[in-house]
């Protein structure tokens, strides 16, 4: 009777084992992911300052453009 409860508690713990294993394969591969998603987001926030620039100097041109051609109103 003791072996057959040993046996059951081996194959329980294997199981277990096996299990844990996959978990640490999925947890390791969602770690890459998050770096991932980690390093684009900081080049994102990286070139913010580069295309609010771009879009200050286009607006900057419109305006003198507007200005000359005077499509502006005088305020």
């Amino acid at each position: 009777m003791t072996d057959n409860v040993d046996n059951l508690v081996l194959t329980i713990l294997k199981d277990i084992q096996m299990r844990m294993g996959r978990l640490d394969e999925r947890m390791a591969n969602l770690e890459l992911r998050m770096t991932a998603q980690e390093q684009h987001l900081a080049t994102l926030v990286l070139s913010l300052p580069t295309v609010h620039d771009r879009l200050d100097a286009l607006t900057r041109r419109l305006e003198h453009v507007e200005r000359r051609l005077e499509l502006r109103d005088a305020g």
